[in-house]
């Protein structure tokens, strides 16, 4: 008998999220498994979704508010409040999307539900979930503050999916049980990052020519990713290397409108908007790796997984991450890629440098990166897994 499971993406705009969401479901068993993939609002991946044959469920438009962590976690954050008062508050803050959600689950006959993100952004779900009397998988994307709402939450949570050790130890931190949770790291298909066309067609399309030094940023332009530490990293090298440019690929985000403008001012100001290049976004990364001669990652915050990152290392691009959060759980240094502080824009700037400059290195790092994806990061793993825990939830619900 095959079990309808109700994937419940928040996200207002594409990331890294949507596109693990997006490999696990092609990778399920669909003997086993029909998803059903729900959007609080409409979102560009939706056709993508569509293609590999999930039936995709939109709630509501461009506009409509979906739960925000932040609103929703405020009167938890006060001192002195009332546990009880806190409780109803937030249950008043959320009920009526818990009803919305509860009759999805009813109308659609879902036997398990899923969510794909952080817990503290899907309390609707989780209570909808327990309302329709069905279990509910938390796939933990992203470090979160919970509060004891929150904690009292995880006792209506089945399972917990972490994408990295450094998530999982910070929710056991916070007095998840330890045994609700297990590690699955994010995967993605290596045959989908051979290049598919000439390096040089590609530098074309971005203006650049065989003999450019490429190094390149992607994913979200938002700041906590570190672009601004990229910009000054690159300052550094452009005086000795006029053949170097560097590429930003990512759109602006919802949340952060204005902050591409900045970017761009600060390259100005750092004197090397002639050497940046903004790509804008790319819904095939892999059409632009190919361009670069070193992939970099500069997160100033803990990374909760970096998909960018096994992105770049199979498409054979030398990465270089900022090692905090889950980073060093994905490249070892010297290895398969390089590690640098957080923040560190001199580090980095030598890091980058090195890759450039030695080509031994940048060979090595990229042979044993890519059999590294392979290894652990593979897509049929990454499903089998999961759905493994499927079966134990379920099996323990019955």
């Amino acid at each position: 008998m095959r079990r309808r499971v109700l994937y419940v993406e928040m996200a207002h705009a594409f990331g890294g999220s949507i596109v693990s969401l997006y490999q696990l479901v092609r990778g399920l068993d669909r003997e086993r498994y029909e998803p059903v993939v729900l959007f609080y609002r409409p979102n560009p991946f939706v056709r993508r979704f569509e293609e590999a044959g999930a039936r995709v469920l939109v709630l509501g438009s461009a506009s409509a508010p979906a739960p925000s962590a932040g609103r929703l976690a405020a009167p938890a954050l006060r001192r002195h409040v009332n546990p009880l008062a806190e409780y109803l508050a937030i249950l008043r803050q959320i009920g009526p999307g818990t009803l919305r959600l509860l009759r999805v689950i009813r109308q659609e006959d879902i036997d398990l539900v899923h969510g794909n993100d952080v817990l503290i952004s899907n309390r609707e779900a989780i209570l909808a979930a327990a309302l329709a009397g069905v279990p509910y998988i938390s796939h933990v994307r992203a470090f979160e503050r919970l509060t004891g709402f929150d904690r009292w939450l995880t006792r209506r949570v089945h399972a917990c999916i972490y994408i990295s050790r450094a998530i999982a130890d910070a929710h056991v931190a916070q007095g998840v049980p330890a045994e609700r949770g297990v590690v699955i790291y994010n995967a993605l298909d290596p045959e989908e990052f051979v290049p598919t066309e000439d390096r040089d067609a590609v530098r074309a399309r971005l203006g650049l020519s065989p003999a450019h030094q490429v190094v390149g940023i992607t994913g979200r332009l938002v700041a906590w990713k570190g672009h601004g530490v990229f910009l000054r990293a690159v300052a550094a090298l452009a005086p000795e290397r006029p053949a170097l440019r560097a590429v930003i690929a990512g759109d602006a985000d919802p949340t952060e409108p204005a902050y591409p403008e900045h970017l761009k001012a600060l390259a100005q100001e750092l004197g090397i908007a002639d050497q940046v290049i903004f790509a804008g976004y790319w819904e095939r990364i892999v059409e632009l790796l190919p361009a670069l001669d070193v992939l970099v990652h500069c997160s100033v915050k803990p990374e909760p997984f970096g998909r960018v990152i096994i992105e770049g290392m199979a498409a054979g691009v030398p990465v270089v991450g900022a090692n905090a959060g889950a980073v060093p759980e994905i490249i070892t240094d010297g290895k398969t890629g390089l590690l640098v502080p957080p923040g560190d824009a001199p580090a980095l700037a030598q890091a980058v440098g090195r890759l450039l400059d030695d080509a031994l290195l940048a060979d090595a790092v990229r042979q044993h990166a890519r059999e590294h994806v392979r290894r652990r990061f593979s897509l049929e793993a990454h499903a089998a897994q999961v759905q493994a825990v499927y079966e134990r939830v379920l099996e323990g619900a019955r």
